[in-house]
């Protein structure tokens, strides 16, 4: 017999939640693909015998591959004749690819239910919250950097913004020549830090999807970064010669709610 009966759920995009609530169109949105999702609400309603419970929810992709998991958390049910409602906000999901993934929700390791949401990629805002801007706009370094397994590595770089992206050159082999960004070429996520000016010296952190420029991109991220590089010895074109050969750059989105 089953354990309960799942009523009703949905995953909605923060922004239509705060909207819509819990019967705004599901959906789940990434700035770039592999990448991590902007913040999406759960919503479960269930009904479920009264006592406590551990609660789970996989997310799966269209492969099959189980991308995410949420919990297992403990739950206080209320009983089958009443409804147990419970969201949560989920900020640290990443998923591989676009397209219909299932979500299953268990109770005490047992399927009680599964919904189908779409994954999509949206196209980044050329504008970022004011808070956001500031902090980039008025800074002439950020830390960049990853996270593997929990342990953190962060460099100070001088960096390019323009429409809502960021722009940072990172030298293939360390040295002294250029700066090397920690988790580069390879990380399709980076953590970026931003410190703003004056008497409001508090600090932002946020992901950010990694996407390696080349070709006609590159050449023209390599201009806006040259002309704004304070420490540049000799003319842009020097500079841009130096970096064809020995260094990757990087357009970083934040991922970031409006």
């Amino acid at each position: 017999m089953a354990k309960g009966e799942l009523v009703f759920a949905n995953a909605v995009d923060h922004r239509i939640w705060d909207a819509q609530g819990e019967r705004g169109t599901d959906g789940i949105y990434l700035s770039g693909a592999p990448g991590r999702a902007l913040p999406f609400v759960l919503y479960r309603a269930w009904k479920v015998a009264n006592g406590l419970v551990t609660e789970e929810i996989r997310f799966i992709d269209p492969s099959g591959q189980t991308v995410h998991r949420w919990g297992p958390e403990v739950r206080k049910m209320k009983g089958s004749m009443d409804l147990t409602v419970e969201t949560d906000v989920i900020e640290d999901a990443t998923f591989r690819s676009t397209g219909t993934h299932i979500l299953s929700f268990i109770v005490d390791d047992e399927i009680l239910g599964e919904i189908e949401v779409p994954v999509y990629v949206q196209q980044a805002p050329t504008k970022l919250p004011k808070e956001t801007e500031d902090g980039l706009k008025k800074s002439d370094v950020i830390w960049v950097g990853d996270d593997r397994g929990g342990k953190r590595r962060a460099a100070p770089a001088w960096f390019a913004y323009k429409n809502g992206r960021i722009l940072v050159l990172s030298q293939r082999e360390p040295g002294p020549q250029e700066q090397t960004i920690p988790g580069l070429p390879a990380a399709h996520e980076l953590l970026v830090t931003t410190r703003r000016k004056g008497r409001d010296t508090s600090l932002e952190e946020f992901p950010a999807a990694v996407r390696l420029l080349g070709g006609d991109e590159w050449e023209e991220a390599a201009k806006a970064l040259a002309d704004r590089r304070r420490s540049r010895v000799g003319p842009p074109e020097e500079s841009i010669a130096r970096w064809r050969d020995a260094c990757d750059i990087a357009e970083l989105t934040p991922v970031v709610s409006a």
